[in-house]
């Protein structure tokens, strides 16, 4: 009797009191949506959806814009007149910074578009991201191993193709101090500017031609086939033909179907992708 009516009575003023969340979350009564409802409203599936396949192409097309943009006066010189004609130090250097700020610029707002339409920090990361770095390392180790063979690729297969050591970031400064003298580093520096920003769209593109792939397809072995690098080394090979022959054809769509197999290990993230992609141009 005494139990029963200590039982009863409440709680002193002063005791301690389970908290809100385990008193909810052990009442028999609460449904599995109330007790599962705290916390889950930021992980709702509209704020994760995949980027459409009309947004995604009309991404495609601005970074193909883009890249038509500065061939007038980065490649098509290069292609129409002798090699290692380059205009004045100071024009040439603002042409590239030009250029450099004009990829940069359009990468960011192509990717901010894409960012807005799909409301995902991550735009291109899959429904399933592989596991972090302290979990398993392996997609990081063969993700380095594959962007070391595609440089390797760009470094060695043109010679072994025609012949003759060629090597290409030395062949540029072999033209910009012909062309300058020791001030070549100027032009050198604005240079590397431009090729970054480049490299930059080019991976952006590569991003989303993957991805575009993989929407129309609808299949998920898509995810484990380089699209990407298929498309971009298909029209980096036939540009760098005109001036390189079949050489430079194989070269740039080896190196090239390496570096799409790079993208998805590093978790569709283009701040790895980028890097990578500027050390296999660079070579190219």
């Amino acid at each position: 009797m005494e139990s029963s009516e200590q039982s009863s009575h409440p709680a002193p003023h002063g005791a301690p009191r389970a908290p809100d969340s385990l008193a909810g979350a052990s009442s028999p009564g609460a449904s599995p949506a109330e007790a599962g409802s705290t916390g889950t409203s930021s992980h709702s599936p509209s704020r994760r959806r995949q980027p459409t396949p009309l947004h995604l192409a009309l991404a495609l097309a601005a970074c193909a814009v883009l890249a038509v943009l500065q061939l007038p006066v980065a490649g098509v010189p290069d292609i129409l007149d002798p090699p290692g004609r380059l205009w004045g130090l100071w024009p040439q250097t603002t042409v590239w910074i030009a250029l450099a700020a004009v990829c940069f610029a359009g990468a960011q707002q192509v990717y901010r578009a894409l960012n807005r339409a799909t409301h995902r920090a991550e735009v291109f990361e899959g429904a399933t991201p592989p596991p972090s770095l302290m979990e398993d390392h392996r997609h990081v180790s063969a993700a380095l191993w594959l962007a070391v063979a595609a440089v390797l690729c760009a470094v060695i297969l043109p010679p072994m193709l025609v012949g003759q050591w060629t090597l290409q970031p030395v062949q540029m400064w072999q033209g910009l101090y012909g062309s300058y003298g020791m001030a070549g580093i100027i032009a050198a520096v604005a240079l590397l500017a431009y090729h970054s920003g480049f490299a930059v769209l080019t991976a952006l593109a590569l991003a989303c031609a993957q991805s575009l792939a993989e929407a129309l397809g609808g299949r998920t072995w898509l995810s484990k086939v380089p699209v990407g690098g298929v498309v971009i080394g298909l029209v980096a090979a036939v540009y760098q033909s005109v001036t390189g022959g079949w050489p430079l054809f194989v070269t740039t769509m080896i190196s090239c179907i390496l570096l799409g197999m790079v993208h998805p290990l590093t978790g569709r993230r283009l701040r790895w992708t980028a890097p990578a992609t500027a050390l296999v141009l660079i070579f190219l």
